[in-house]
Order: C-alpha cells, then sequence, then structure tokens
C-alpha cells in the first residue's frame, strides 16, 4: 500500500513540473529513497535554468526598453558601415520576427519597417509556423527561448523543413540571450545561418547580417 501511495505521488508531482502523461516508474520497479532524490535534484536544476532564463529575458528587456526610451523621434540611426549608405532603399524584403517577448517584436517590427522591409512577428510556436507555411518570407529571426530552448530546436527543425518543401531560399537565424556554446554549435547543425547572442548593440549586429540577404 505504502509502495503505491509512493509511486502515485511520485508521479503526480513530476507530471505537475514536467507535463508528463505516461508512466515514468514501471509498475514492478521499487522506489528508492534514492531514485526520489535524483528525481528532486532533477526538479530542482531545472527550476533553476528556468530561473536563469527568465533573469537573461528580464534583463534583455531593460536594455531595450532603455534605449527605446532614449531615442530620438524620427528614423532610427543608420546601421550601414558606411553613414553614406543609402539603406532606406535596400531591396523590399519580407520578414519573419519570432520572439515571446512583445517588447523585443515591437522594436525589431519598428526598425525594419523603416528599412523597406515587409515585416510580420509572432510570439509563439505554433502561430509561427502557421504563418510560415502560409506565407512567403525571405528572412526569418527567431528567438531560442520561445519559451525554452527545446522549442526553439524545435521550431528550427520544422522552419528549415518547410523552407526545404517550399524550394526557396530562406534565410534563417536565432537570436538568444544565451552564451552557451552548445546551443549556437546546435542551431548550426540544424541549419541556422547565424546565431546572434543578445549583447550591446545585438540590433545593429542583427541589421548587418540580414540587409544583404
Amino acid at each position: 500500500m505504502v509502495d503505491k501511495l509512493n509511486t502515485e505521488l511520485d508521479e503526480a508531482f513530476l507530471k505537475k513540473f514536467f507535463g508528463l502523461t505516461e508512466r515514468v516508474i514501471p509498475e514492478d520497479q521499487e522506489i528508492t529513497p534514492a531514485m526520489l532524490r535524483r528525481q528532486l535534484d532533477e526538479i530542482e536544476t531545472t527550476l533553476n535554468e528556468a530561473k536563469l532564463e527568465a533573469k537573461e529575458k528580464a534583463a534583455v528587456a531593460a536594455s531595450v526598453n532603455e534605449q527605446l526610451s532614449r531615442q530620438p523621434a524620427g528614423p532610427p540611426p543608420m546601421f550601414g558601415d558606411n553613414p553614406d549608405e543609402d539603406v532606406f532603399n535596400l531591396p523590399k524584403k519580407t520578414i519573419l520576427i519570432i520572439d515571446d517577448l512583445g517588447v523585443i517584436t515591437y522594436q525589431l517590427s519598428v526598425l525594419f519597417k523603416q528599412y523597406n522591409f515587409d515585416v510580420i512577428t509572432s510570439k509563439e510556436i505554433y502561430d509561427a509556423i502557421e504563418k510560415f507555411k502560409k506565407q512567403s518570407f525571405d528572412i526569418v529571426v527567431m528567438d531560442l527561448y520561445i519559451p525554452t530552448e527545446r522549442e526553439g530546436f524545435i521550431l528550427l527543425e520544422e522552419l528549415k523543413k518547410i523552407a526545404l518543401s517550399k524550394q526557396k531560399v530562406i534565410k534563417i537565424g536565432v537570436m538568444s540571450a544565451s552564451a552557451k556554446k552548445e546551443h549556437k554549435q546546435l542551431c548550426k547543425m540544424k541549419g541556422a545561418e547565424f546565431y546572434l547572442e543578445k549583447i550591446d548593440d545585438w540590433q545593429k549586429e542583427l541589421f548587418k547580417l540580414i540587409k544583404d540577404a
């Protein structure tokens, strides 16, 4: 009876944190304190990583808000390598910007619309996939954490598959607050043309990466 209760409690605990719907512990397997401790450690690690990701996103949002508050009225500063370059006459391109932070999608939308881009935005994975299927895009810029890197990698793979089926060259890049080398490497392996870390002047670097796409 005690073992059965432990199993039910343990599964309920896992479902609460991870949304698991399948039994993770076989019926005939004894639950030991070591197993529970290991699962608790894994949950604690996951929660700590989630807190860190939330802090990174909050820092990015605060940075963007600060930049917007300091930005003077009128057109944004020239992002071309040459100050005399007429960047407002860039060829018409359509860009899909995917980020679950509304302040990011808003800022980039305002910026690229002024540089002759048609801009579509999305804040979550399924909406982004549907928009990508229905419309023709030249460029996609997506955040890796939407809301976690797992969904980001899934989205990147799906976008690459759809792009391949369309038989069209579509530049897909990833932006993230994460500086983890393994994230950058995995994004490149999954077909991302670039990986941009959201640090100082990242918007300027993003413009350089896509203006000639």
